[in-house]
């Protein structure tokens, strides 16, 4: 495996290179598009795996995502093995797959699978523009997102997300309704695997349903329209079957597991509660909090307001047309559903922008579209994205002789610390593992299944309306499970949950008294508590 230290220079400077290149082949017809589509995945690649071949944790959500996977891995019934909370089913069954071909659960196996995603979801959106604007204007509406994801290496848009996939599902949506959009007899197989990647989408992540509702209205208004015109509902009927099939099938496979309570009440009503009372006005300031957090995308929607306002100026003029004000109309809902999105959560985590990216460089597109013949500020603008991070690279290398925040020497395989190590004594293969408070990196490095659905305690420390049933459900999943380590993280290392005094297990009591009467204390590492369960105490592996 490569290894990168921090001033990868030849590296760094064959990227910007082939970055020039892109730009150049980008405007230049004479370049296959095929060419330049593998030329821009290329450099995506090459400029993200810094941080694929980093094996250490750059986000809290990837140990949690990936404990969940070695979790479904053992026991593949989601809602009675795993609760995402926020995090659908499907981003963790994704995991899952790297163990199934055979390759260590870990932040590397992640992080390509991310990639994956995130180029799939760049192909979308070449798609969607070419069908729309066409093949010159999707060639210069990719680069913006395909350069910012590629150089920016800030952690929330180089970790493993639960925003990656569900980015791939609504980029098929895009990619389909542009196709439908196309046609004059809509396909019933296209407006079938629309409606179908748009049901899969709150089972990846509830926080993107906005989006893809925006896009299944946008299908739903073609379809309506080939019924006036046709007479026939087919179209539609085949969206909205295509709709309902994904979540008729979660509802059979929940009854079917007798975890259908569960759905509704931990990942509907808890994620209702999570999702707090955010309303329509509180969208601006929440947006600027978010933008805050991350200097990267803020250079990068400052850069799409050129062809932004240009677009949406061209589209005020065709407004007497309304066959021509849809597509612009339908993006600009987009990127205001991309908004609230992102923002009604309350919560400012950077990673959330993720929402923006493709919303906002198709709104741009509208813009690209009516200034490809003004080759001059079409450069100037589409160079702005190289001049940003290279003006930030050198300034680094200028500062601290640094170019790369994601030095893999030495850090390719998993790290363990001494809580880990001390856990590996107690621990056989198959066991479970359960970590009260906040701490999900002692899963991955101990490759130890959760014993509770929840790998972190917070929604179960915490007053709000439902603690009473999360607590309920986390001592039944640690009397099913038996975990043979239970370990109390709460303190200097747990995240949001510190104060042992008021959050430690005590603050359950009817948890200390299932501990006490089963766990004995084995060790206090690191300000972490370790319990052992008293057969496997003194019985050693």
């Amino acid at each position: 495996m490569p290894t990168f230290d921090a001033t990868p220079i030849v590296y760094w400077a064959l990227a910007y290179l082939l970055a020039g290149g892109v730009l150049w082949g980008s405007l230049e017809k004479r370049v296959p598009t095929v060419a330049y589509l593998l030329a821009a995945l290329v450099l995506f690649g090459m400029m993200r795996l810094p941080a694929v071949v980093f094996n250490r944790e750059l986000n809290p959500d990837e140990s949690q995502m990936i404990s969940h996977a070695l979790t479904l891995y053992q026991d593949p019934v989601y809602w009675r093995s795993v609760d995402g909370t926020t995090i659908g089913p499907l981003d963790n069954y994704l995991l899952v797959l790297p163990r199934l071909l055979g390759f260590e659960l870990n932040y590397t196996s992640a992080r390509v699978m991310g990639l994956l995603c995130s180029a799939g979801a760049l192909l979308f959106f070449f798609g969607a523009v070419r069908q729309w604007f066409g093949v010159a204007t999707a060639r210069v509406a990719l680069l913006p997102p395909l350069f910012f994801l590629s150089f920016t290496q800030e952690a929330d848009f180089v970790h493993y997300s639960s925003e990656q996939l569900p980015l791939l599902l609504l980029g098929g949506c895009l990619g389909l309704l542009a196709w439908l959009s196309r046609q004059s007899t809509p396909s019933l197989v296209v407006a079938l695997g629309l409606g179908l990647l748009a049901g899969m989408v709150p089972f990846a992540k509830l926080q993107a349903v906005p989006q893809a509702v925006v896009l299944v209205l946008g299908g739903l208004w073609i379809t309506y329209q080939h019924y006036r015109h046709q007479g026939t509902w087919r179209p539609t009927l085949a969206l909205l079957a295509g709709g309902i099939a994904f979540p008729l099938l979660v509802l059979g496979w929940t009854l079917y597991h007798g975890v259908f309570q569960d759905l509704i009440d931990f990942y509907i009503k808890g994620n209702s509660i999570y999702a707090g009372s955010n309303g329509l006005l509180d969208v601006p300031t929440q947006l600027v909090s978010l933008l805050a957090t991350s200097p990267d995308f803020s250079a990068y929607a400052a850069m799409l307001l050129l062809p932004v306002l240009v677009g949406t100026w061209g589209w005020w003029r065709s407004l007497s047309s309304r066959r021509e004000s849809f597509v612009p109309l339908l993006l600009l809902v987009y990127l205001l559903a991309s908004v609230y999105a992102a923002t009604k959560s309350g919560n400012s985590f950077g990673h959330y922008l993720n929402l923006c990216i493709y919303p906002w460089a198709l709104a741009a597109a509208c813009g690209w579209w009516r200034l490809a013949s003004y080759k001059v500020p079409l450069v100037g603008t589409l160079v702005l994205p190289l001049v940003w991070f290279g003006a930030q690279d050198a300034a680094s290398f200028h500062q601290s002789r640094r170019l790369n925040a994601f030095v893999s020497e030495g850090a390719t395989t998993l790290p363990t610390d001494m809580v880990s190590e001390k856990i590996k004594t107690y621990t056989r293969p198959g066991d479970y593992l359960v970590v009260w408070g906040w701490q999900c990196r002692y899963y991955v490095e101990t490759q130890l299944a959760q014993g509770t659905a929840e790998n972190h305690s917070e929604r179960s420390i915490f007053e709000h309306p439902m603690r009473e049933v999360y607590r309920t459900r986390y001592l039944s999943d640690l009397k099913r499970t038996q975990p043979a380590v239970f370990l109390d993280a709460v303190g200097k290392n747990s995240i949001w949950v510190s104060d042992r005094a008021t959050q430690g297990h005590e603050s359950f009591p009817a948890l200390a008294k299932y501990l006490t009467a089963n766990y004995l204390l084995a060790d206090t590492l690191d300000d972490t508590r370790l319990y052992v369960r008293k057969d496997r105490y003194f019985s050693k592996p």
